[in-house]
């Protein structure tokens, strides 16, 4: 996770007082791109009048119409302080984090101190177990962690044809192949994606994400060492372990943008465990490149 400056850290912006009884209020930890923004106005116009945890570097500025702090994604100890101040026991994490905390970011505040031991851990395996670790930290401390689907079920991918017609057996047969592989990725907690053409494996997701995945597919087109010609499809799943409340997979326009720049011709997402971002203009995007947008519902990952 990345930190910006230091001059507004945990510091407090009171922007109107709360439409609803602390009891009823949700907090996020918000990251980045558009969807924290989406959940927040949802709360909103509910009347919860969310209080909103912007991670520095990456929350959109928007979110600063609503009461907020400034925080690095390293100072637990420090937000969950904050919410038990306000009363607030519901907590939604949503958004794209830029990078994984350094040690240096970490603060001696006597609450983080606590939770050291187990951030330490994570920080030694993959990212679904540092994300769990935190979770569980936050739901000891009294604080119900949300997911994102639990307040906009909306954003979920339906299973089956999303977008586009409906994949060929050909293609149905890549979907199939990936999403063995995507699953198999998955339990190692290594990354969510792959990339196949016909039933050949060409990229696996790693730390890198599945953006540069997708740059690096395109790459490799460029130089010859996959076929010019345009075809696979982009296979991306939630890990078999994983908490639906955290770290969902999520698509959206620059998704649609990259596959399209690596040439393939559909992308296969988790039905019922994925969340689309801005549905109609993704939507519209696959159309343009003749792409189809498809949900897979996987016979064995664990998630039905």
């Amino acid at each position: 996770m990345s930190a910006g400056g230091n001059k507004t850290r945990g510091k407090t912006t009171k922007v109107k007082p709360p439409a609803s009884q602390n009891g009823d209020r949700i907090a996020l930890v918000a990251g980045g791109g558009t969807i924290p923004v989406m959940v927040a106005k949802s709360l909103s116009e509910a009347g919860k009048s969310p209080f909103i945890a912007m991670l520095e570097g990456d929350a959109d500025p928007a979110l600063s119409i609503f009461e907020h702090m400034h925080m690095s994604s390293a100072l637990i100890g420090k937000l969950i302080a904050e919410l038990k101040k306000r009363q607030i026991t519901q907590l939604v994490l949503v958004g794209t984090v830029q990078a994984r905390p350094k040690w240096s970011d970490f603060r001696p505040d006597l609450t983080t101190l606590k939770l050291l031991t187990r951030i330490i851990s994570g920080l030694k395996s993959g990212d679904n177990a540092l994300l769990s670790n935190v979770v569980n930290a936050i739901e000891e401390a009294g604080i119900k962690v949300v997911g994102v689907h639990e307040i906009l079920p909306e954003l979920l991918a339906i299973n089956g044809v999303i977008s586009g017609s409906k994949p060929t057996k050909t293609m149905l047969d890549s979907i199939r192949v990936g999403a063995d592989a995507a699953t198999r990725l998955g339990a190692l907690d290594a990354g969510q994606g792959v990339v196949v053409i016909g039933r050949r494996i060409v990229a696996l997701e790693g730390a890198e994400g599945t953006d540069q995945m997708l740059l690096r597919v395109a790459d490799l087109r460029k130089t010859g060492k996959l076929p010019q010609k345009a075809g696979g499809v982009l296979v991306k799943l939630c890990k078999p372990q994983q908490d639906r409340r955290i770290d969902m997979p999520t698509i959206g326009v620059r998704t649609v943008q990259n596959a399209a720049a690596a040439g393939l011709k559909g992308i296969a997402i988790h039905a019922g465990s994925t969340l689309i971002n801005n549905i109609d203009e993704v939507c519209a995007l696959a159309d343009q490149h003749n792409m189809f947008i498809f949900g897979h519902q996987p016979e064995q990952s664990g998630h039905s």
